[in-house]
């Protein structure tokens, strides 16, 4: 089963360790992670790799969750992202460095992770990846039924088309 998540961040360099431990520890759980390329992040080649609208779009409308990390704050590109996804009706799942701020914006969202800079390293990853689990077992679960649920109505066809 293919469950994916798309990464939305900024590029400040305290959000860069979290992304990338994060993708590691989801993508080991078999879970897929788009993480975009920031325009300000340099490759290794020196060029900067913009992305564009149509793809960020994409990969957040077959993503089955959008997380968004705002350990300063809340910038342009992710807030463009973020109010994307809402339309798109995504479970969008924010991760928050306290006292960030954008009370009226989180409230929105019904799950929040809130994390203090100077908790343990990797203490904020292992909670969010145990949240994806879950929400990859639920959606196992309602595909499983589904399936059941359409044998059901096949067998039921099959077996009225046989009396007639």
């Amino acid at each position: 089963m293919d469950f994916k998540v798309f990464l939305s961040y900024s590029a400040a360099p305290e959000e860069q360790a979290l992304v990338w431990r994060l993708q590691t520890l989801a993508t080991a759980e078999g879970i897929n992670v788009y993480v975009p390329p920031r325009a300000h992040l340099r490759l290794a080649s020196g060029k900067s790799s913009p992305v564009p609208a149509g793809t960020i779009r994409r990969q957040i409308d077959s993503s089955d969750c959008v997380l968004a990390i705002l350990a300063n704050g809340l910038n342009s590109e992710v807030q463009k992202e973020l109010s994307y996804a809402l339309g798109e009706g995504k479970v969008i799942v924010p991760i928050v460095a306290e006292g960030t701020g954008h009370a009226n914006f989180l409230r929105r969202f019904p799950m929040v992770f809130w994390f203090s800079p100077k908790s343990h390293v990797g203490e904020i990853e292992t909670r969010v990846v145990q949240f994806l689990k879950a929400q990859m077992r639920d959606k196992a679960q309602r595909q499983a039924l589904g399936a059941l649920v359409g044998i059901g109505v096949g067998l039921f066809l099959l077996s009225a088309a046989a009396r007639e």
